[in-house]
């Protein structure tokens, strides 16, 4: 069979699949609905005739109405829980509205060799390219700190994102506050690490980050206190 056959039967299989699965909801909908439907609304068009609120020839005609209505009511529902679903998925599965994060294939494979000063070198290429992708910075960054103690490069780094324009998204701009602490924290640079902690507990107040940062300040600022006491004599 030619491959534009076996497309277009497979295609019509598929469509055939969907179809009876459409049918198959639609029939659920008819079984479970559409009998309550027309019992329900009978009893309704009973107790106002019992009421006195309608006549008998209004009743009877209620009553044939009933079909259509229930008619109505099945594909309101059949429309209804569709849509329902279809939202659901799009919801779970975040359908269009987060877009991929981006991979580095060139660079990973080197960093897995070891190779951590090549893929450095691929980042600052990349970068020269593209001088806006933050997640490439943070990226190399990270492989500075981590393996290369390249400490002032991935400061650099980290700064540039929080000075980019336009300005990097939230979740890049707390990672190059997170990345600029670990940096100072590493060099003993207590006086910036004493002002990011600041900045990073007044940004993301109430959040754990922010708790675990108060604490760091606040030791740092207990020990400091502590090495300025006047020693007692002996």
């Amino acid at each position: 069979m030619p491959f534009q056959a076996q497309f277009s039967f497979r295609m019509a299989n598929r469509l055939r699949d969907i179809d009876a699965a459409d049918r198959a909801q639609l029939l659920k909908v008819v079984v479970y609905f559409g009998p309550a439907c027309f019992v329900l609304l009978g009893m309704l068009w009973y107790f106002m005739l019992r009421q006195g609120w309608i006549s008998r020839w209004v009743f009877v005609a209620l009553l044939v109405l009933n079909i259509p209505f229930a008619i109505l009511g099945i594909f309101a529902i059949h429309r209804s829980v569709a849509a329902a679903s279809t939202g659901l998925v799009k919801t779970i599965f975040a359908v269009g509205d987060i877009a991929p994060a981006r991979s580095y294939p060139r660079q990973d494979v080197l960093i897995v060799q070891g190779k951590y000063a090549e893929a450095a070198d691929w980042f600052r290429d990349h970068l020269r390219i593209e001088p806006g992708d933050h997640e490439a910075r943070l990226r190399l960054a990270h492989l500075l700190e981590m393996h290369l103690k390249g400490h002032g490069e991935a400061e650099r780094l980290y700064l540039e994102i929080r000075a980019a324009v336009p300005p990097a998204n939230p979740r890049e701009l707390m990672r190059a506050a997170n990345g600029l602490i670990d940096v100072y924290r590493k060099i003993g640079k207590t006086g910036r690490l004493r002002v990011e902690l600041a900045r990073f507990v007044a940004r993301y107040r109430g959040s754990p980050l922010a708790d675990g940062a108060a604490r760091e300040l606040k030791e740092l600022k207990d020990a400091e206190l502590t090495n300025e006491s006047p020693r007692s004599p002996t």
